[in-house]
C-alpha cells in the first residue's frame, strides 16, 4: 500500500513530506510515500527517507498507479486540467487534492475526490480514504465514471464535434 504522488510541483510536494505526512505518520505507519516524476528539484530530492523514495524519471507509471492506495496531489497554486488527477482516476485511484488542484476537473469533494486546503484537513483526508474501504470504492467508482463521462476519447469527440458545428 502506498500512498502516491505524481507531480513537479515542488511547492506542494515540498508541502506535503514536511507538514501534512507527520499528521498522517501518527495514524497510519509503515506507509511509504512515492514521488514519481521527471527531474525532480533538489529540494524534492532531499525530502528522500527509508519512508518517502523519490523514483526521478520512469519510463511507464502504469504499475506505480496500479499499486498505490491514495494519490495525493497538493497543488497550493496553479490552474488548468491536471493530467495526472485525470490519469489517476482513469485508474480508479481515489485523489485527495486541494481545491486548486480540483479546479477545472469537475470534482466534487466527498463523491468523486477528496478536497482539503489544510495541512489537519488533508491529513484527516487522506487517513479516511485509505482505510475506509466504502469511502475508496464509491470515490474510485466516480473518479472512473467522472472521466469517462468527460475526458474518454468519445467525449472529447462529441466535445469537438459541438465545438466545429458552431
Amino acid at each position: 500500500m502506498v500512498v502516491f504522488f505524481i507531480c513537479q510541483n515542488e511547492d506542494g510536494i515540498v508541502w506535503f513530506v514536511e507538514s501534512v505526512l507527520p499528521l498522517i505518520e501518527r495514524k497510519l505507519s509503515l506507509v511509504p510515500l512515492c514521488i514519481v516524476g521527471s527531474h525532480p528539484t533538489e529540494s524534492v530530492k532531499l525530502l528522500a527517507s527509508p519512508d518517502v523514495i523519490v523514483t526521478g524519471y520512469v519510463k511507464d507509471v502504469c504499475p506505480y498507479f496500479e499499486k498505490a492506495r491514495v494519490f495525493v496531489c497538493p497543488l497550493r497554486y496553479g490552474a488548468g486540467i491536471k493530467g495526472k488527477i485525470g490519469q489517476s482516476m482513469a485508474y480508479g485511484l481515489p485523489v485527495v487534492t486541494t481545491s486548486i488542484g480540483a479546479e477545472e476537473m469537475g470534482l466534487t469533494d466527498g463523491h468523486n475526490a477528496l478536497i482539503a486546503d489544510d495541512e489537519e484537513m488533508f491529513a484527516q483526508k487522506v487517513i479516511k480514504v485509505y482505510q475506509d474501504r466504502k469511502l475508496w470504492e464509491t470515490l474510485s467508482l466516480n473518479a472512473m465514471a467522472l472521466i469517462e463521462k468527460n475526458y474518454s476519447p468519445a467525449a472529447v469527440k462529441q466535445a469537438l464535434r459541438m465545438l466545429l458545428n458552431t
